[in-house]
This record gives C-alpha cells, structure tokens and sequence, in this order.
C-alpha cells in the first residue's frame, strides 16, 4: 500500500461516506450498553527496546530484532501488570474479546497478560490477531511480523483467520527496508479496525498493540482528551469508554 492509494482512499472515503467518527474517554463510571469499554495496551519491553538504550536508533534497523520478541524485563512488565491494573479480579470478569497486533511482542504480551486468567473463565475468550493493529511497518525489521504459518505453530491460542496473507505482504514486501508507513497509511488502518469492531457484538474487548498505532488513533482519529492520547509507556494500560458512529457521506476533500 503507497502513499498514493492511503491518500486516494481517504479522499473517496470522506467524498462517498459514510466514515467513522470516534471518541474515548478514561472510565470513571459503568458504561452504558450503546458503549465499548476497550482497554488498550502497549507491548512490554522488547528487544529492540532494550537494544534502542545501548545502540540508539540503529537498533531498529538490526536485523536480529526481525518481529522482536519480549525481553526478561519485558516479561516481568507483564507479570507486574496484573497486579497493577487488578486483571484478574478486575478486568477478567467482564472481558469477551482479546484482540492483538500480529507482531509477536504485542501477542505475547496479551497472553502473559490476559492468556492464563481468561483461558480459565467457563466460556472460552477470543484471542484474534488483526493486521490492522500492526506497528508502523516497512525499514525497521523489529517492526515486521513473521509468516503467519509460523506465528500459528508459535502461538496456538490465537485465532489467526482474520490475516488475509500468510507472509508479511504488507510489511516487509510491498513497503520493504526503504519505506516506512506514513500516518496517513495507519490511519486508514484504524478505519480498517472501526469496520472489523461493528461487525462484532462484544462491548467489553482488550487491545493489545503498538506505540505509533495508538499515537496516531488517539492523536488523529479519535476525539479525546490528553489523559488517554498521550504517550503510551511499554506495558501501560488505559480502559476507555469508547463510541464509533458511521455518519453520513461529507462534500469535503482532502487537501493536497
């Protein structure tokens, strides 16, 4: 997907509609039933991270953190979170769907995370990894996934039938080691994801994905306040109220 056709499919989107309007808001109070209460969270510490402290940006470029793994610490991140953020005796009760970024720090994450408590509730909780929910693809081999063939022999537990590629068309062959997704690109991402979530009938739902797509959904997408679009830290969770309205279609165009 070019720079190009991200733009192209903006502009056909806000000149035919319908588009998405969304807003979230921290929870402070019981959601009603015409609102989602998502909470979404960043991936621990991985290696790219922990190599970014000692190499700086070079790290990113390193191909041994090809779709980087969580580190030790990133690991304990996890474990800490449990018991930060209550999951268990909190969170767990009322959640119904786990949805993840294909890239595996953001899988294992989840299931260090919610994989243990959730897979012990009666009714089974779906774990569904979406394209969609990917890190900024393209020059940083820590930011490509492995084949999905792969990643589902690594992870069984997750429902990988939503991913319409097996390798990583999107990442590492159409945009390669030259090209990096621009914002405009992850936010036709996030339009991907509003469509994927009406057609879902949850609305209590984990989301577990990366810095730059949170940045861009909360920063360019999503009306909100600063208390959820500031910077996600590594393992941070935030619960939201969260609303998604299809409007009618708009006259407007996108400048060029």
């Amino acid at each position: 997907m070019s720079e190009v056709w991200a733009r192209q499919q903006e502009a056909d989107r806000i000149a035919h509609g319908p588009k998405w309007e969304a807003g979230a808001v921290l929870t402070t109070t019981t959601a009603t039933t015409q609102v989602r209460t998502i909470h979404f969270m960043r991936h621990a510490e991985a290696t790219h991270n922990a190599a970014f402290q000692v190499q700086g940006r070079a790290a990113y470029k390193d191909p041994q953190y090809h779709d980087a793994r969580l580190t030790e610490f990133g690991l304990a991140q996890c474990a800490a979170a449990q018991t930060k953020y209550n999951i268990a005796t909190h969170l767990v009760p009322d959640i119904e769907l786990v949805l993840v970024s294909p890239c595996t720090r953001a899988t294992q994450t989840a299931l260090e995370c919610f994989g243990g408590v959730l897979t012990d509730k009666k009714d089974a909780v779906p774990f569904i990894a979406l394209e969609c929910l990917r890190e900024k693809a393209g020059q940083h081999p820590c930011d490509n996934r492995r084949a999905v063939s792969v990643l589902r022999h690594a992870f069984p537990a997750i429902d990988y039938s939503q991913m319409e590629e097996d390798a990583d068309v999107y990442g590492e062959i159409t945009l390669g080691l030259e090209h990096r997704e621009t914002n405009a690109m992850i936010t036709q991402r996030t339009h991907d994801f509003f469509d994927w979530l009406q057609t879902r009938n949850e609305t209590n739902i984990v989301v577990v994905t990366h810095s730059a797509f949170l940045s861009c959904l909360f920063n360019h997408v999503v009306q909100c306040t600063s208390d959820v679009s500031n910077w996600f830290e590594n393992c941070e969770l935030r619960t939201t109220h969260f609303t998604i309205t299809k409007n009618e279609a708009s006259k407007e165009t996108v400048p060029e």
